[in-house]
């Protein structure tokens, strides 16, 4: 059985303890407690982000196994929550995902060695709380990481724990990059939640018929510092129709506006909806850019793509200001 460990590094103060099977063990069970000797309880969701299953695959699914997220400090030292820490570790599981005539397997104390999720699920929540209030040793941490299995059930397909396919057709993800994320710098004084947001249109690739998990997209954000954007598409804004459009949000000291493949690319986009609206959450505190973009559908991740103008007569908000907390409108 292959794993890959995906860092996301980031700086955190935070308090609290883990032991080899996952759950706090030197420290109080109860997090209100542990706060008052210096502990201070973290937890972990992962947004799953609609209207992102392509047009015409309903069917389609993404399997994600998840076995683990694991935090590292100065020191290398490394804290791993694995199931036995996660919230709901039977309860959260893409039952889709499972084939029939298989399980998910168990370890020796009959917790399941993996949560598997299907990101494409856009029938399911939206958010999946995997880690709730687990405890760190206070201390300066380097690095957040999920660790996701690449094994097989052994059934009679010999279906992979992680892949892209429909129930009957199944292509195994291979990851090819750590999904690694940088920017996070974030002393922990009061009880933190930290939500990973997936753009999945840049993260699971598909290359000359074969799928790769890849690190572009892959986001994680304090929830104290992020406030939302959402709005409505002017028909009248897209020569075309506005159901193949996205939003794409800009840092505004951007250079350029790039496209998915290129060195200025968005620093995260959103489906126009069939509504036509569109929203995006969990957006670090700051100032962007909004752009429309009316193609970009032809917006590979993998390439640079010379047929989209970004640089044209979109509609879009310059140097517009997201406070953490908020929900900010706009209307393109």
């Amino acid at each position: 059985m292959k794993k890959a460990i995906f860092p996301v590094l980031a700086t955190l103060i935070v308090a609290g303890c883990s032991d080899s099977d996952g759950a706090a063990s030197s420290l109080n069970s109860d997090p209100a407690a542990n706060q008052d000797d210096g502990s201070v309880p973290v937890s972990v969701d992962v947004s799953t982000p609609p209207n992102e299953v392509p047009k015409g695959a309903d069917d389609l699914q993404a399997c994600v196994a998840i076995d683990a997220v694991q935090v590292m400090d100065l020191a290398g030292t490394i804290v791993e929550w694995t199931t036995k820490s996660m919230s709901d570790p039977y309860g959260v599981n893409s039952t889709q995902c499972i084939p029939a005539d298989s399980e998910i397997p168990v370890d020796n104390d009959g917790y399941p060695k993996f949560i598997v999720i299907d990101l494409y699920d856009v029938t399911g929540v939206d958010l999946v709380n995997l880690i709730s209030e687990q405890l760190l040793p206070v201390g300066e941490y380097t690095s957040m990481a999920l660790s996701i299995l690449q094994g097989s059930y052994g059934d009679f397909l010999d279906t992979p724990y992680s892949y892209v396919g429909n129930p009957v057709d199944k292509m195994k993800m291979d990851i090819v990059d750590d999904l690694k994320f940088d920017g996070l710098d974030i002393n922990i004084e009061v009880p933190t939640t930290f939500t990973m947001t997936l753009d999945l249109r840049s993260m699971i690739q598909l290359i000359e018929q074969a799928y790769y998990l890849k690190n572009e997209g892959f986001k994680v954000v304090d929830n104290i510092t992020a406030g939302s954007l959402f709005g409505d598409i002017d028909v009248s804004s897209c020569a075309t129709s506005v159901k193949d459009a996205y939003v794409y949000l800009y840092e505004a000291d951007s250079p350029e506006y790039g496209d998915l493949g290129s060195d200025y690319p968005p620093v995260k986009t959103a489906k126009v909806g069939d509504d036509g609206t569109y929203e995006m959450k969990y957006v670090p505190e700051g100032n962007y850019d909004v752009v429309l973009v009316c193609d970009a559908l032809m917006d590979l991740p993998n390439e640079i793509d010379l047929d989209i103008d970004l640089d044209g007569d979109y509609s879009k908000y310059e140097n517009q200001y997201i406070s953490a907390g908020d929900q900010h409108y706009r209307n393109l």
